[in-house]
């Protein structure tokens, strides 16, 4: 199985390397998804078995004012890769997000619910689902939220930095959602594409990779700082104090609740996206503090 991963250096592109370093990983260097011209030509040069669209533009509040960027790394070239893939009649596995809702349903987002982005980001996002869908007939979309590693930057250590410098962490608790450990993610993509070599595959379509229970950024955060003084990694325990969207105003709005339900379907490829337990893991292999 020729493999070609689309990123390099992300949270799941990282923990891929791990899982599948027999792959080929292009960055920026060997293929820039900022010039979407080319990117159908080099892929189809290259002629892989099955394809990873695991790069994205995801600085949520640049994207407000770099709006041309976000769009032609995710809309303009899934679009490409996923005309390549239709054209070497190979599967695609195209990473989304959650921010392609709006945030006001009450309750968890099924994969039919109406997507109605509320950013750029969130709208380039589903601008890039949309295409892959008319586009690629074999293809795999995998919507997740919020997204933490050890690999990269993240929530998940910033709050961990924050806590060994300050007394008090003001965390927004009225935004709801699931985080996914980008591990798990990775895991599951790597079952998916060698089940589909077998012959025996996930049906094509969109689906929600997440698990665990539903959260909101401020209780995360507290079960980030407990994790972080249990292992020794913060020397003070700073009071987590709950604040609202309001008081923490940011460039691009974001959805009240984006807690998506995970897909029934993605069962049987048996990863356990308990977000606690691949909480518990990142902070196991996160480096050591320097002191």
């Amino acid at each position: 199985m020729k493999v070609l991963v689309l990123g390099r250096s992300g949270q799941v592109a990282r923990h891929l390397q791990e899982l599948l370093p027999e792959a080929q990983y292009w960055g920026r260097a060997e293929l820039d998804l900022a010039k979407p011209t080319g990117v159908s030509a080099a892929i189809e040069r290259f002629r892989p078995s099955v394809i990873v669209n695991a790069a994205a533009y995801t600085a949520v509040d640049k994207a407000e004012t770099e709006a041309e960027l976000a769009r032609s790394i995710n809309a303009e070239a899934p679009a490409m890769v996923a005309r390549a893939a239709a054209a070497l009649d190979i599967p695609l596995v195209h990473i989304s997000t959650d921010y392609v809702f709006d945030g006001t349903k009450v309750g968890e987002y099924v994969v039919d619910d109406a997507c109605n982005p509320i950013n750029v980001y969130g709208k380039t996002k589903l601008e890039g689902e949309q295409a892959v869908r008319a586009l690629a007939p074999k293809s795999w979309i995998l919507r997740t939220s919020w997204v933490f590693s050890e690999h990269g930057a993240n929530f998940v250590k910033t709050i961990v930095r924050l806590a060994g410098e300050r007394d008090e962490l003001r965390v927004v608790a009225d935004q709801f959602g699931r985080p996914t450990y980008a591990g798990d993610l990775a895991a599951l993509i790597v079952r998916v594409i060698r089940v589909s070599e077998s012959g025996e595959r996930l049906p094509y379509g969109t689906y929600h990779a997440v698990g665990g229970s539903v959260t909101t950024w401020h209780a995360f955060a507290q079960m980030i700082v407990k994790s972080a003084i249990g292992q020794g990694r913060v020397g003070r325990k700073p009071s987590v104090m709950a604040i609202t969207t309001a008081e923490y105003p940011t460039a691009a709005r974001r959805p009240q609740n984006s807690a998506l339900a995970p897909s029934s379907e993605l069962k049987p490829f048996a990863i356990d996206f308990d977000w606690s337990r691949g909480l518990a893991r990142m902070m196991q292999l996160l480096a050591p503090p320097v002191r």
